[in-house]
Protein backbone atom coordinates (compact mmCIF):
# COMPACT_ATOMS: atom_id res chain seq x y z
CA UNK A 1 0.00 0.00 0.00
CA UNK A 2 1.09 3.34 -0.61
CA UNK A 3 -0.30 7.09 0.10
CA UNK A 4 0.99 9.73 -2.73
CA UNK A 5 1.74 12.18 -0.23
CA UNK A 6 4.81 13.36 1.83
CA UNK A 7 5.52 10.91 4.98
CA UNK A 8 4.00 14.40 7.35
CA UNK A 9 0.76 14.26 5.51
CA UNK A 10 0.76 10.33 5.90
CA UNK A 11 1.45 10.72 9.35
CA UNK A 12 -1.82 13.13 9.02
CA UNK A 13 -4.08 10.28 7.95
CA UNK A 14 -3.96 8.63 11.23
CA UNK A 15 -6.06 11.38 12.83
CA UNK A 16 -8.87 10.84 9.96
CA UNK A 17 -11.69 10.28 12.22
CA UNK A 18 -10.85 13.82 13.78
CA UNK A 19 -11.21 15.71 10.60
CA UNK A 20 -13.45 16.05 7.53
CA UNK A 21 -14.59 12.81 6.89
CA UNK A 22 -15.80 13.63 3.04
CA UNK A 23 -12.82 15.50 2.57
CA UNK A 24 -10.24 12.61 3.53
CA UNK A 25 -12.70 10.46 1.25
CA UNK A 26 -12.19 12.42 -1.77
CA UNK A 27 -8.58 13.57 -1.52
CA UNK A 28 -6.77 11.37 0.42
CA UNK A 29 -7.05 7.80 -0.74
CA UNK A 30 -4.83 4.87 -0.74
CA UNK A 31 -3.36 2.91 -3.47
CA UNK A 32 -2.57 -0.76 -3.94
CA UNK A 33 0.66 0.25 -5.43
CA UNK A 34 2.07 2.63 -8.28
CA UNK A 35 1.26 0.50 -11.18
CA UNK A 36 -2.41 0.58 -11.25
CA UNK A 37 -3.53 3.44 -8.47
CA UNK A 38 -6.42 1.88 -7.64
CA UNK A 39 -8.27 2.82 -3.91
CA UNK A 40 -7.45 0.38 -1.48
CA UNK A 41 -7.47 -0.13 2.17
CA UNK A 42 -4.49 0.75 4.54
CA UNK A 43 -2.63 -2.48 3.77
CA UNK A 44 -3.55 -1.80 0.11
CA UNK A 45 -5.49 -4.16 -0.55
CA UNK A 46 -8.09 -2.57 -3.52
CA UNK A 47 -10.83 -5.09 -2.92
CA UNK A 48 -11.38 -3.66 0.37
CA UNK A 49 -11.43 0.39 0.10
CA UNK A 50 -15.54 0.46 0.65
CA UNK A 51 -14.68 -1.05 4.33
CA UNK A 52 -11.65 0.49 4.77
CA UNK A 53 -13.44 3.94 4.88
CA UNK A 54 -16.77 2.75 6.28
CA UNK A 55 -14.68 1.71 9.29
CA UNK A 56 -13.01 4.52 9.57
CA UNK A 57 -16.20 6.73 9.42
CA UNK A 58 -17.45 4.78 12.29
CA UNK A 59 -14.51 5.94 14.17
CA UNK A 60 -16.32 9.48 13.83
CA UNK A 61 -17.63 11.81 17.05
CA UNK A 62 -21.19 11.86 16.92
CA UNK A 63 -21.07 14.37 19.22
CA UNK A 64 -19.02 16.39 17.13
CA UNK A 65 -20.75 15.78 13.69
CA UNK A 66 -24.48 16.23 15.56
CA UNK A 67 -23.47 19.98 16.88
CA UNK A 68 -22.71 20.50 13.24
CA UNK A 69 -25.88 19.26 11.86
CA UNK A 70 -27.48 21.12 14.21
CA UNK A 71 -25.83 24.49 13.36
CA UNK A 72 -26.82 23.60 9.90
CA UNK A 73 -30.54 22.96 10.52
CA UNK A 74 -30.57 26.46 12.39
CA UNK A 75 -28.87 28.24 9.80
CA UNK A 76 -31.60 26.97 7.17
CA UNK A 77 -34.23 27.60 9.66
CA UNK A 78 -33.65 31.06 10.25
CA UNK A 79 -32.69 31.62 6.74
CA UNK A 80 -36.71 30.48 6.05
CA UNK A 81 -37.51 32.68 8.92
CA UNK A 82 -36.30 35.66 7.44
CA UNK A 83 -37.71 35.00 3.73
CA UNK A 84 -41.13 33.95 5.80
CA UNK A 85 -42.85 37.60 5.14
CA UNK A 86 -42.11 36.58 1.14
CA UNK A 87 -41.59 32.77 0.83
CA UNK A 88 -43.85 29.94 2.38
CA UNK A 89 -41.96 27.46 3.79
CA UNK A 90 -42.47 23.69 2.85
CA UNK A 91 -40.77 21.29 5.05
CA UNK A 92 -41.22 17.52 5.52
CA UNK A 93 -39.72 15.64 8.27
CA UNK A 94 -38.87 12.08 6.43
CA UNK A 95 -37.41 8.79 7.18
CA UNK A 96 -35.67 6.57 5.21
CA UNK A 97 -37.22 3.26 4.31
CA UNK A 98 -34.59 2.10 2.30
CA UNK A 99 -31.00 2.81 1.78
CA UNK A 100 -30.46 5.57 0.11
CA UNK A 101 -27.40 6.03 -2.10
CA UNK A 102 -26.41 9.54 -3.26
CA UNK A 103 -23.78 10.67 -5.38
CA UNK A 104 -23.33 7.47 -6.92
CA UNK A 105 -21.82 9.09 -10.06
CA UNK A 106 -19.17 11.47 -8.48
CA UNK A 107 -15.40 11.34 -9.34
CA UNK A 108 -14.21 8.95 -6.75
CA UNK A 109 -10.97 6.51 -7.93
CA UNK A 110 -13.02 3.87 -6.49
CA UNK A 111 -15.66 4.56 -8.91
CA UNK A 112 -18.85 4.14 -7.14
CA UNK A 113 -18.68 7.36 -5.28
CA UNK A 114 -20.97 9.00 -2.30
CA UNK A 115 -21.51 12.96 -2.50
CA UNK A 116 -20.70 14.70 1.50
CA UNK A 117 -21.26 18.10 2.39
CA UNK A 118 -17.93 19.93 1.68
CA UNK A 119 -17.69 21.60 4.91
CA UNK A 120 -19.04 19.24 7.30
CA UNK A 121 -18.38 15.50 5.85
CA UNK A 122 -22.13 14.77 6.19
CA UNK A 123 -24.09 12.79 3.78
CA UNK A 124 -26.62 15.07 2.21
CA UNK A 125 -28.99 15.55 -0.65
CA UNK A 126 -27.96 18.15 -3.10
CA UNK A 127 -31.05 20.83 -3.65
CA UNK A 128 -30.38 20.00 -7.30
CA UNK A 129 -31.24 16.49 -7.44
CA UNK A 130 -34.09 17.77 -4.92
CA UNK A 131 -35.71 19.62 -7.66
CA UNK A 132 -35.14 17.29 -10.07
CA UNK A 133 -37.04 14.04 -8.53
CA UNK A 134 -39.69 17.06 -7.33
CA UNK A 135 -40.27 18.13 -11.27
CA UNK A 136 -40.43 14.25 -12.05
CA UNK A 137 -42.89 13.50 -9.30
CA UNK A 138 -45.31 16.40 -10.38
CA UNK A 139 -44.92 15.72 -14.10
CA UNK A 140 -46.29 12.04 -13.55
CA UNK A 141 -48.81 13.06 -11.18
CA UNK A 142 -49.90 15.10 -13.90
CA UNK A 143 -51.00 12.03 -15.99
CA UNK A 144 -54.35 10.92 -14.72
CA UNK A 145 -55.75 14.92 -15.28
CA UNK A 146 -54.25 15.75 -19.04
CA UNK A 147 -56.73 17.55 -20.68
CA UNK A 148 -57.66 15.33 -24.01
CA UNK A 149 -56.81 18.60 -25.98
CA UNK A 150 -53.24 18.73 -24.44
CA UNK A 151 -52.15 15.00 -25.38
CA UNK A 152 -50.31 14.98 -28.87
CA UNK A 153 -48.99 11.86 -30.82
CA UNK A 154 -45.56 11.93 -31.87
CA UNK A 155 -45.32 12.03 -35.62
CA UNK A 156 -42.34 9.30 -35.88
CA UNK A 157 -42.77 7.08 -33.21
CA UNK A 158 -46.46 7.17 -32.86
CA UNK A 159 -46.44 7.69 -29.09
CA UNK A 160 -48.56 9.79 -27.12
CA UNK A 161 -47.34 12.70 -25.24
CA UNK A 162 -47.78 16.27 -23.58
CA UNK A 163 -45.55 19.51 -23.23
CA UNK A 164 -45.05 19.73 -19.31
CA UNK A 165 -43.44 23.43 -19.93
CA UNK A 166 -46.97 24.92 -20.54
CA UNK A 167 -48.77 26.51 -17.43
CA UNK A 168 -51.73 24.71 -17.63
CA UNK A 169 -49.15 22.13 -16.09
CA UNK A 170 -47.38 24.35 -13.16
CA UNK A 171 -43.74 23.10 -14.25
CA UNK A 172 -42.75 26.79 -15.54
CA UNK A 173 -44.35 28.40 -12.30
CA UNK A 174 -42.50 25.61 -9.99
CA UNK A 175 -39.36 24.93 -11.68
CA UNK A 176 -39.06 27.30 -14.02
CA UNK A 177 -38.11 26.30 -18.10
CA UNK A 178 -35.69 28.39 -20.55
CA UNK A 179 -37.63 30.83 -20.80
CA UNK A 180 -39.32 31.35 -17.00
CA UNK A 181 -37.45 31.59 -14.37
CA UNK A 182 -39.51 29.26 -11.06
CA UNK A 183 -41.25 30.33 -8.11
CA UNK A 184 -39.83 28.19 -5.89
CA UNK A 185 -36.16 28.30 -4.08
CA UNK A 186 -34.80 24.19 -2.97
CA UNK A 187 -32.53 23.83 -0.18
CA UNK A 188 -29.97 20.63 0.38
CA UNK A 189 -31.61 18.13 2.92
CA UNK A 190 -29.68 16.94 5.70
CA UNK A 191 -29.93 14.21 8.17
CA UNK A 192 -31.53 15.36 11.12
CA UNK A 193 -28.45 13.40 13.08
CA UNK A 194 -25.17 11.79 11.96
CA UNK A 195 -26.67 8.73 9.67
CA UNK A 196 -24.77 5.21 9.82
CA UNK A 197 -23.22 3.86 6.32
CA UNK A 198 -23.77 0.67 5.70
CA UNK A 199 -21.61 -1.46 2.63
CA UNK A 200 -23.98 -2.67 -0.24
CA UNK A 201 -23.09 -4.28 -3.11
CA UNK A 202 -23.90 -5.17 -6.91
CA UNK A 203 -22.45 -7.41 -9.10
CA UNK A 204 -22.26 -6.17 -12.52
CA UNK A 205 -22.54 -9.84 -14.91
CA UNK A 206 -21.38 -8.40 -18.68
CA UNK A 207 -18.24 -5.86 -17.31
CA UNK A 208 -15.71 -7.58 -19.83
CA UNK A 209 -18.49 -7.28 -22.45
CA UNK A 210 -18.92 -3.68 -21.84
CA UNK A 211 -15.12 -2.67 -21.60
CA UNK A 212 -14.33 -4.84 -24.65
CA UNK A 213 -13.52 -2.10 -27.56
CA UNK A 214 -12.62 -4.96 -30.22
CA UNK A 215 -16.39 -6.44 -29.56
CA UNK A 216 -14.87 -9.59 -29.29
CA UNK A 217 -16.26 -10.60 -26.33
CA UNK A 218 -20.06 -11.75 -26.35
CA UNK A 219 -22.49 -11.03 -23.00
CA UNK A 220 -23.41 -14.37 -21.51
CA UNK A 221 -23.56 -16.50 -18.25
CA UNK A 222 -20.08 -17.86 -19.12
CA UNK A 223 -18.62 -13.98 -18.18
CA UNK A 224 -17.93 -14.16 -14.37
CA UNK A 225 -19.65 -11.15 -12.18
CA UNK A 226 -17.19 -8.35 -10.17
CA UNK A 227 -19.19 -7.38 -7.23
CA UNK A 228 -18.57 -4.25 -6.74
CA UNK A 229 -19.34 -2.19 -3.15
CA UNK A 230 -20.52 1.04 -2.70
CA UNK A 231 -21.50 2.91 0.37
CA UNK A 232 -25.25 3.59 1.55
CA UNK A 233 -26.89 5.99 4.14
CA UNK A 234 -28.87 3.38 5.75
CA UNK A 235 -32.41 2.89 6.43
CA UNK A 236 -34.20 4.54 9.46
CA UNK A 237 -31.86 7.59 8.92
CA UNK A 238 -34.44 11.17 9.19
CA UNK A 239 -33.83 13.52 6.89
CA UNK A 240 -35.21 17.23 6.99
CA UNK A 241 -36.32 18.70 3.50
CA UNK A 242 -36.89 22.51 2.77
CA UNK A 243 -38.48 24.55 0.07
CA UNK A 244 -39.51 28.22 0.19
CA UNK A 245 -42.57 29.03 -2.27
CA UNK A 246 -43.34 32.53 -3.50
CA UNK A 247 -46.69 33.70 -1.88
CA UNK A 248 -47.84 35.56 -4.79
CA UNK A 249 -49.05 32.12 -6.14
CA UNK A 250 -50.34 30.42 -3.11
CA UNK A 251 -52.23 27.27 -5.11
CA UNK A 252 -48.30 26.79 -5.51
CA UNK A 253 -47.49 25.85 -1.94
CA UNK A 254 -50.63 22.87 -2.33
CA UNK A 255 -48.79 21.34 -5.58
CA UNK A 256 -45.08 21.52 -4.08
CA UNK A 257 -46.29 19.53 -0.68
CA UNK A 258 -47.99 17.16 -2.94
CA UNK A 259 -44.89 16.84 -5.09
CA UNK A 260 -42.71 16.22 -1.98
CA UNK A 261 -45.12 13.56 -1.02
CA UNK A 262 -44.98 11.44 -3.98
CA UNK A 263 -41.28 11.63 -4.34
CA UNK A 264 -40.52 11.13 -1.21
CA UNK A 265 -42.57 8.03 -0.65
CA UNK A 266 -43.14 6.49 -4.40
CA UNK A 267 -40.31 7.76 -6.51
CA UNK A 268 -37.49 7.76 -4.10
CA UNK A 269 -34.27 10.10 -3.78
CA UNK A 270 -30.65 9.45 -5.20
CA UNK A 271 -29.77 6.22 -7.83
CA UNK A 272 -31.30 3.16 -8.27
CA UNK A 273 -34.20 3.92 -7.25
CA UNK A 274 -35.88 1.82 -9.95
CA UNK A 275 -34.84 -0.97 -7.47
CA UNK A 276 -36.46 0.48 -4.57
CA UNK A 277 -33.77 2.48 -3.07
CA UNK A 278 -34.14 5.85 -1.43
CA UNK A 279 -37.78 5.68 -0.27
CA UNK A 280 -38.90 7.38 2.74
CA UNK A 281 -41.84 7.14 4.84
CA UNK A 282 -43.10 8.61 8.39
CA UNK A 283 -43.81 12.21 6.86
CA UNK A 284 -44.42 14.95 9.27
CA UNK A 285 -44.30 18.72 8.08
CA UNK A 286 -42.46 20.03 10.70
CA UNK A 287 -38.85 20.93 12.10
CA UNK A 288 -35.81 18.86 13.27
CA UNK A 289 -35.15 18.12 17.07
CA UNK A 290 -32.92 20.51 17.66
CA UNK A 291 -34.32 23.09 15.71
CA UNK A 292 -37.85 22.74 17.83
CA UNK A 293 -35.54 22.96 20.44
CA UNK A 294 -33.73 25.88 19.64
CA UNK A 295 -37.29 27.80 19.26
CA UNK A 296 -38.36 26.59 22.88
CA UNK A 297 -35.22 28.07 24.20
CA UNK A 298 -35.63 31.20 22.35
CA UNK A 299 -39.35 31.76 23.60
CA UNK A 300 -38.34 31.21 26.99
CA UNK A 301 -35.29 33.44 26.75
CA UNK A 302 -37.64 35.83 25.37
CA UNK A 303 -40.05 35.05 28.17
CA UNK A 304 -37.53 35.73 30.83
CA UNK A 305 -36.50 38.94 29.13
CA UNK A 306 -39.76 40.25 29.48
CA UNK A 307 -40.35 39.36 32.84
CA UNK A 308 -36.99 41.18 33.94
CA UNK A 309 -37.97 43.86 32.13
CA UNK A 310 -41.17 43.92 34.08
CA UNK A 311 -39.92 43.78 37.25
CA UNK A 312 -37.17 46.24 36.77
CA UNK A 313 -40.25 48.60 35.81
CA UNK A 314 -41.98 47.88 38.72
CA UNK A 315 -38.95 48.49 40.69
CA UNK A 316 -38.56 51.84 39.18
CA UNK A 317 -42.25 52.66 39.64
CA UNK A 318 -41.95 51.64 43.02
CA UNK A 319 -39.15 53.37 43.79
CA UNK A 320 -40.65 57.00 42.89
CA UNK A 321 -43.70 56.37 45.14
CA UNK A 322 -44.53 57.78 48.64
CA UNK A 323 -45.08 55.84 50.91
CA UNK A 324 -49.02 56.50 50.95
CA UNK A 325 -49.10 55.66 47.38
CA UNK A 326 -47.95 52.17 47.92
CA UNK A 327 -49.71 51.84 50.70
CA UNK A 328 -53.13 53.17 48.75
CA UNK A 329 -51.98 50.23 46.16
CA UNK A 330 -52.10 47.23 48.90
CA UNK A 331 -55.77 48.53 50.13
CA UNK A 332 -56.86 48.54 46.57
CA UNK A 333 -55.98 45.10 46.29
CA UNK A 334 -57.26 43.77 49.30
CA UNK A 335 -59.27 40.94 49.80
CA UNK A 336 -61.93 39.48 52.14
CA UNK A 337 -59.62 37.53 54.14
CA UNK A 338 -59.56 38.10 57.89
CA UNK A 339 -55.80 37.30 58.43
CA UNK A 340 -54.75 39.59 55.66
CA UNK A 341 -57.20 42.35 56.97
CA UNK A 342 -56.18 42.27 60.01
CA UNK A 343 -52.34 42.46 58.98
CA UNK A 344 -52.60 45.21 56.83
CA UNK A 345 -54.37 47.47 59.61
CA UNK A 346 -52.09 46.32 61.89
CA UNK A 347 -49.66 48.46 59.64
CA UNK A 348 -51.41 51.18 58.69
CA UNK A 349 -51.72 52.20 62.41
CA UNK A 350 -48.43 51.49 63.06
CA UNK A 351 -47.03 54.12 60.88
CA UNK A 352 -47.95 57.83 60.41
CA UNK A 353 -49.44 57.70 57.36
CA UNK A 354 -51.42 60.94 55.37
CA UNK A 355 -55.23 60.77 56.29
CA UNK A 356 -56.12 59.85 52.76
CA UNK A 357 -54.53 56.75 53.81
CA UNK A 358 -56.84 55.74 56.47
CA UNK A 359 -59.80 57.29 54.75
CA UNK A 360 -59.25 54.46 51.46
CA UNK A 361 -58.88 51.80 54.55
CA UNK A 362 -62.53 52.61 55.95
CA UNK A 363 -63.78 52.80 52.53
CA UNK A 364 -61.99 49.42 52.01
CA UNK A 365 -63.67 47.66 54.54
CA UNK A 366 -66.76 49.26 54.18
CA UNK A 367 -66.93 47.53 51.08
CA UNK A 368 -65.86 44.31 52.09
CA UNK A 369 -68.42 44.23 54.69
CA UNK A 370 -65.55 44.44 57.41
CA UNK A 371 -66.71 47.75 59.20
CA UNK A 372 -69.77 47.32 60.77
CA UNK A 373 -68.89 44.99 64.36
CA UNK A 374 -70.53 41.52 64.43
CA UNK A 375 -69.94 38.16 65.96
CA UNK A 376 -69.50 37.74 69.03
CA UNK A 377 -68.86 40.39 71.99
CA UNK A 378 -65.20 40.33 72.51
CA UNK A 379 -64.95 40.45 68.64
CA UNK A 380 -66.81 43.60 68.05
CA UNK A 381 -65.27 45.22 71.07
CA UNK A 382 -61.99 44.69 69.23
CA UNK A 383 -63.65 45.92 66.20
CA UNK A 384 -65.02 49.08 67.52
CA UNK A 385 -61.85 49.81 69.22
CA UNK A 386 -60.06 49.15 65.35
CA UNK A 387 -62.76 51.52 63.79
CA UNK A 388 -61.89 53.92 66.65
CA UNK A 389 -58.73 54.17 65.58
CA UNK A 390 -58.85 54.49 62.53
CA UNK A 391 -61.33 57.42 62.71
CA UNK A 392 -58.85 59.37 64.85
CA UNK A 393 -56.59 59.30 62.27
CA UNK A 394 -58.55 60.32 59.34
CA UNK A 395 -59.45 63.54 61.73
CA UNK A 396 -56.40 64.07 63.13
CA UNK A 397 -54.95 67.44 61.52
CA UNK A 398 -50.91 67.15 60.77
Amino acid sequence: MAYPFYVKLQNLSQNMPDGNFGLWYNKFIPISNFDDCKAADEKGNKDNAVTYYHDKYKQLSKDKVNQLLEAKHSDQANYCIVLSPIYETVIFKATLKTPLITGIGETHPHEVSMVFDHNMGTPYVPASGIKGILRFAHTIGLIPDIPPEKIETDKKTGKLFFNDEEDWTGVPQLFGTQAKRGSVFFLDAYPEKMPDLHVDIMNPHYGDYYSDDTNRIPPGDYLNPVPLKFLTVAKDTVFIFRALVDKKNPELTGMMRKAFRKALTEEGVGAKTAVGYGLFDNLKEEESESVLESIKKEKEKKVRFAEAAIAKDEAERLANMSEEDKMIEEIASLQNDPNQISLLVKRCLSENLKNFVYTELKNKLEELGQWKPDGSKQRKAKMKERNTEIESKIHFEK
